[in-house]
């Protein structure tokens, strides 16, 4: 049973920065084609499979959203977000950092459990929004 612990911090309602271990299983223990990520919230243990890293990690964000808290990892900034291609290769772990009006490359991967502070984290709905105005401006 493989999996990676990643320290991830997250910022809760009262403005609290706390870090928190998320677990990444590449392939989930009960089902090699799915991924799981796993994470202790203070005795809330939280589980989400799925079929890619970043698919699980939007289940993993909803959960924390429905309880105020923004998590502060690559996945959830606002111009980052994986191509359909990303998503169908491998785990889905990769996304792209996104420019309005240029095309993203290879080389503006990033992988989307590290965290740059220099990013904008948000909403679910805020970053699909940012995704579907970039892919307007590149048409």
């Amino acid at each position: 049973m493989d999996y990676e612990l990643k320290k991830i911090k997250l910022v809760w309602e009262d403005g609290k920065l706390t870090e928190e271990q998320l677990e990444i299983y590449e392939e989930a223990p009960d089902d090699e084609d799915f991924v799981l990520l796993k994470m202790n919230l203070g005795g809330d243990f939280l589980s989400f499979k799925s079929e890619s890293c970043f698919e699980a990690l939007e289940q993993l964000r909803q959960s924390l959203e429905e309880k105020h808290i923004q998590i502060l990892c690559n996945g959830a900034a606002l111009n980052v977000y994986p191509s359909p291609m990303a998503l169908s290769m491998g785990v889905g772990r990769l996304a792209y950092r996104l420019i309005n009006g240029k095309q993203a490359k290879t080389e503006d991967m990033v992988d989307i459990f590290d965290c740059d502070d220099h990013y904008s984290f948000v909403s679910i709905a805020e970053q699909r929004n940012f995704y579907k105005d970039w892919l307007n401006s590149v048409g």
